[in-house]
Parts: structure tokens; sequence; C-alpha cells
């Protein structure tokens, strides 16, 4: 028996040095084709080898409340704007650059050409003193020269673009079209050696300062908005096409200053399609900063408080947080977000403090809550038959 085991120990242990001699050495060795490409740091695919309207700088104003009256100054955004053109010169394979290689890089013409001609623009490569680059450029060979060095698998070409905010419409019509060459020491990948930026935006914002002054209240009531005004098709009933929509606040208490529900959602109105497949269609609105006097817009989870969720059908609602109330106007501009795929922007003008909603039927018939499996979709005829659905936050009641 000890004769057997000892047999078996030196066979296991012969065994292993045995494997352990002969496995395969991975290290330094390639397993992939090495070939130069280039991709641009934007790029999302590989084989993507154009972007067209490449943004790349935003001039942020400010809009400087001045007075109790809301009177206003714009105050531009005065810095010097600076985009980035960013492309990525590499070496594919599983190993780095054993030595360093000189790729050439040119500007396509035929490339801005095509694009020209296919899409009927106008666009063209910039002057070389309309920008700077991070590598040597050679007159004689009309290219770039970038360096992969050794021990690397890759090198940046980058073009820095100043930009003048009077400018704008020239930026567009920038293209920045790079092709490889050669390299020496590295052939050329088959597929991936061009690659075209065209066209350069340029974004404006424009921010709100409140500093000094209190943001002015969202007034409570009834809105009209343009959404439900230009959506005939999904907003009529009984020949009257429902174009409201309603806020109301959430409650008195420090707690839920500056916080509100508002009544219809997206498109829809809360007059003629208020209750939909266990669901209201509101969303619920607060104050996220009171210098520059934003709201944050998000679809309602079902709680204690919220007896239904907000209306999502097959898609889950976004939050939008750069919401605003414009007191001059007396607007409230609120961007809507995956709304059944889509986004919205809706303008509401306030109309009046008059809360009350339509009181008859809408398309689905009258208001039967809970709803009966079979029974479809329901209106809201009153504040008070919402009420019953457990809704806890204020509401415009005249016995409450």
């Amino acid at each position: 028996m000890k004769n057997y085991l000892l047999k078996f120990t030196i066979g296991v242990i012969g065994g292993f040095a045995l494997y352990s001699c002969g496995k395969l050495d991975y290290e330094n060795k390639e397993f992939y084709k090495q070939e130069v490409y280039i991709i641009n740091a934007k790029s999302t695919a590989a084989a993507e080898r154009l972007i067209s309207n490449m943004e790349v700088f935003t001039f942020a104003d400010t809009l400087r409340i001045l007075n109790d009256d809301y009177d206003t100054e714009l105050v531009h955004d005065a810095r010097k704007g600076i985009a980035y053109v960013n492309y990525k010169i590499g070496l594919g394979g599983s190993l780095p650059a054993q030595e360093d290689l000189a790729v050439r890089v040119q500007f396509d013409q035929e490339a801005v050409d095509d694009y020209n001609t296919e899409r009927n623009t106008e666009l063209y490569i910039p002057d070389k003193s309309l920008y700077s680059v991070n590598v040597p450029y050679d007159e004689t060979e009309e290219a770039f020269t970038v360096i992969i060095p050794k021990g690397e698998s890759s090198s940046a070409l980058i073009f820095t673009i100043p930009l003048d905010r009077e400018q704008i419409n020239e930026y567009a019509k920038f293209a920045f079209p790079m092709k490889i060459v050669s390299c020496e020491k590295a052939p050329l990948s088959r597929q991936y050696t061009s690659f075209m930026v065209a066209s350069l935006v340029i974004n404006f914002t424009q921010e709100t300062d409140w500093s000094g002054f209190p943001i002015p209240r969202i007034p409570e009531g009834r809105y009209h908005s343009a959404r439900l005004q230009s959506n005939v098709q999904e907003n009529m009933s009984n020949n009257i096409q429902r174009v409201y929509k309603y806020i109301t606040r959430l409650g008195d208490t420090p707690e839920l200053a500056n916080q509100f529900t508002i009544w219809g959602t997206g498109v829809w109105s809360f007059e003629n399609q208020g209750y939909w497949n266990n669901a209201f269609m509101y969303n619920r609105l607060y104050l996220n900063d009171s210098v520059r006097g934003t709201y944050t817009m998000e679809p309602v989870r079902q709680t204690p408080d919220y007896p239904w969720p907000t209306f999502n059908y097959s898609t889950t609602q976004g939050i939008s947080e750069n919401n605003k109330y414009d007191p001059k106007t007396k607007t409230l501009t609120l961007y809507y977000k995956n709304v059944i795929r889509e986004d919205y922007i809706d303008i509401l003008t306030y109309v009046g403090d008059d809360p009350s909603v339509y009181d008859g039927k809408g398309i689905y018939g009258e208001w039967l809550y809970p709803t009966p499996v079979g029974a479809g979709n329901r209106i809201v005829l009153s504040w008070e038959q919402l009420r019953s659905t457990g809704y806890t936050y204020w509401l415009p009641i005249a016995t409450e």
C-alpha cells in the first residue's frame, strides 16, 4: 500500500512538472496583425468614419435681474472659446510599438469635395492661421508627422481652434478630413485610415442670476399649454379641445415650499385623459437653484402621498432640471424627457387662478374609481374625486 502511494505521488508530481515545463509562453507574443489606424476621440464605434455637426463649445450668457420689477440686463459671455478636434493615431494588435513609428497624416481634400457634393454644403479645410496643432507639419510632404513612441500603442493629433462668438457661422463650415498616407515600419489598416469631422457647432445658453432678489413664486391655477394646443386629436372631447394644464402646490409648510404638482404631462391633458392604465397624467416640480431660478420636473413614483405613478406607457420618463418660470411673461418652460421615447418642450402661459377642471365627460366617459376590470380609462371630473384616490397633498377644495 505504501509503495502504491509513493508511486502515485511521484506520478502526480512528475505530471505537474511535465505540464509546467511544456506550457506555452504567451509573453511578448503578437496574436493579431499590427496595423496603423486613425479614429476621432468622440467616435463611438470603430467603423464610424464621419462625425457631422460636432458640438465643441458653449457660450453661457447671464440674464441678471436688476430690480423688484424683474427688469433684466443680458451679460454676454466674454470668454475666448476654444475648440478641440482630437484624433487618435493607433497601432492595433496585442503588443505596443517595438520602436518609434513615424506616421504621416494628410488633409483629404477629396473627402471634403465628396461631402459637399452629396449634401449640397460648402465646407472647407480652414487656413492654418485659424488653428494650432500639437505635431509638426512638413510643408514639402504636406503632411503631419505623428510619432507613436516605442512601448506605446497610440499618439494624438490635436487641432486647437480659438473661437470668436461673432464668427460662429464660419466654424460651421470647418472640416478636418484626415487620412494616413504612410508608415514605414508598420502596415496601414485596410479599413480605418481616414476620418472626417465636418462642421463645428457652437452653442449658446442663458442663465438667470437672481442674486439679491427673491425667486418669483410660480402662480397656481390654470395654464394654457402650447403642446396641448398643437395636439388636437388626443385632446378633443365633446367638440371641445382641452388646452389647459393645472399647477397646485404640495402644501404650506416650510419643507414643501416651492414644490408643485403639474396636472397634465407631455402632450396630454389631465382634463381629457387624467387616469390611464393605473397611472395619472401628472408630474412633480420643485425649485433646485435659488440663484438661477431653475426647477426640476420628474415623474411621480407611487408613494402613500401619491396614489398612482406618472403615466409612462412603454418607457420611463426622464428628469429635467432646467425648467424656468418667467415672471415678465408669466410663462413656464417645461422640458419633458423620454415620454414614450420622445422629448417635448412645452410653454405654459398663466391664464388665472381658477383651478376648476372640466365638469363633464371626456373621451373615456365619466370617472370611475377604482376602475373595474375592463372599464378602460377615465377622466377626472373634480378635485374631490381626485382626493378619493388617496392623494394627500394640497388641492383646491373649498371644504378643506
